[in-house]
């Protein structure tokens, strides 16, 4: 046993398995500890927008909102173009304020209405909702001057909330789980070069590579849409879930074979290190906004987090996926384009015929 034991550890994918179930935990602790450290105190980068329909009436709440509110609010002229926005992204909650708002506050059953769009950030949704609560209570206390009567009661109306849990998860199954499917399949076909590299050339297995990465990603996202609305009925057509599913897997395959291309056998370890930032910026959990400033901006440059926004924006809103789609596309071509570089830089590989010359005075040798 003990010189098995040195023998297995001598080998260096033994090393290298010891390597990863450290590198893996540790990397999750250090990057979400100091990504989320302080992130639910930063609710002030949150913004809201105020539709003001009461006008001059109205002007004292709006501003008694702006003042408030811990987060920052902004007035919008038209509802409809507030909850657009808002499903878009660019708003965390829409409040209006009725037209009837002053003869409701004199006949004390006034009424200010809360959107909260459910097809975002589970955390943005619950302190939006939250807040909501703490702002009535606020203006009611300063309006009733500490009565026990509560002339001003919040309505919340929750956008886009689904009743299906199934169906909640499905932007996270489709935005993420590509990229682990690509991952693993790229150490595969990693394994599958090597082993052809000895009798084939460079660019007939890079060649062949690409086809085969291409039709993976026209197929299986198909096959992977058309089970997924078996037990889910999204707001987007099949064909858009599609074609962001496509967009999603490319871009996966195309950037962990990058790294395959410029990094070798520590491929692996880069692969997994972009996990948990990927997890950690889909902004499906907490806002990217609300993160450390460092971490912010990451997720528009890897594919799960641009896949996660574009599904949630299609599953929930019906569109809205159009940016997170131009940001896979470049991403797969800036990664491709990277790869194929690389290769062009590497040596071929011996042609067959070399190789068997090279062999030959042995083959002749043994045969005397």
């Amino acid at each position: 046993m003990k010189q098995a034991f040195k023998t297995m550890m001598s080998i260096t994918t033994t090393r290298v398995g010891i390597v990863f179930a450290l590198f893996v935990p540790l990397l999750f602790v250090l990057l979400w500890m100091t990504g989320y450290d302080g992130a639910t105190q930063r609710i002030d980068r949150l913004q809201a927008a105020v539709v003001n329909e009461a006008g001059a009436a109205g002007e004292t709440i709006s501003q008694s909102l702006a003042d408030s509110a811990p987060f920052g609010t902004t007035v919008v002229a038209d509802l409809d173009q507030a909850n657009s926005a808002m499903d878009a992204g660019d708003y965390a909650m829409v409040i209006r304020i009725p037209a009837s708002i002053a003869s409701d506050l004199r006949s004390g059953s006034a009424e200010l209405t809360y959107y909260i769009n459910q097809g975002t950030s589970q955390v943005a949704a619950a302190m939006m909702e939250g807040a909501a609560t703490k702002i009535t209570d606020g203006m009611n206390a300063a309006v009733s001057g500490g009565a026990a009567a509560a002339p001003i009661r919040a309505e919340i109306v929750k956008t886009h909330e689904q009743s299906n849990f199934a169906v909640t998860m499905l932007p996270m199954i489709l935005g993420f789980i590509p990229y682990i499917a690509m991952m693993t399949m790229n150490i595969q076909f990693n394994i599958t070069a090597q082993i052809m590299k000895h009798r084939t050339g460079k660019w007939a297995i890079f060649w062949s590579r690409q086809l085969l990465l291409l039709l993976i990603c026209v197929a299986a996202p198909l096959v992977i849409v058309l089970v997924a609305r078996l037990f889910a009925e999204p707001a987007s057509s099949l064909w858009s879930l599609w074609l962001l599913l496509s967009l999603v897997f490319l871009a996966s395959a195309c950037l962990t074979q990058m790294s395959f291309a410029l990094l070798g056998n520590a491929a692996p370890l880069f692969n997994v290190a972009l996990v948990p930032i990927q997890l950690m910026t889909a902004g499906n959990i907490i806002p990217a906004d609300m993160l450390a400033p460092f971490y912010r901006h990451l997720g528009s440059f890897l594919p799960a987090p641009n896949g996660i926004q574009g599904f949630m924006r299609l599953i929930y809103n019906g569109d809205g996926a159009g940016t997170f789609m131009l940001h896979l596309l470049l991403i797969a071509l800036v990664t491709w384009a990277i790869t194929l570089l690389r290769v062009r830089l590497q040596p071929d590989n011996p042609a067959p015929a070399a190789a068997g010359q090279a062999g030959a005075p042995g083959r002749t040798a043994a045969s005397h």
